[in-house]
């Protein structure tokens, strides 16, 4: 199942289509319309799930983050990383020029 995301103009307004390709002809199956409503939750009473998505191939979520990083919708993790190799490569810059190093060597 594939997965995309369309944000309107002035971005209040997200689209997330899931569709799929089937038959190896290039036919596209797209996923119906999900009304979203709302009821207060009961304490003590299990909810059933918002979605239910059968993943055949295994790879919607795959999918989902992937088209998400085109969006460059990135999560805390992502920025954490970013940080500590923002961090990794000016230690690495300090430690050449402790050592007298150049760009070459």
């Amino acid at each position: 199942m594939k997965v995309k995301i369309k944000i309107d103009g002035f971005g209040d307004l997200i689209s997330i289509y899931l569709y799929e390709e089937r038959g190896g002809n290039g036919e596209i199956f797209i996923a119906e319309p999900v009304d979203l409503v709302f009821t207060k939750r009961i304490s003590g009473i299990s909810a059933k799930p918002t979605l239910e998505i059968p993943d055949y191939d295994g790879n919607f979520l795959t999918n989902l983050a992937e088209e998400l990083d085109k969006r460059d919708i990135k999560t805390d993790k992502d920025a954490k990383i970013q940080g500590i190799l923002e961090a990794t490569r000016f230690h690495l810059m300090d430690l050449r020029e402790l050592l007298k190093l150049t760009k070459g060597e």
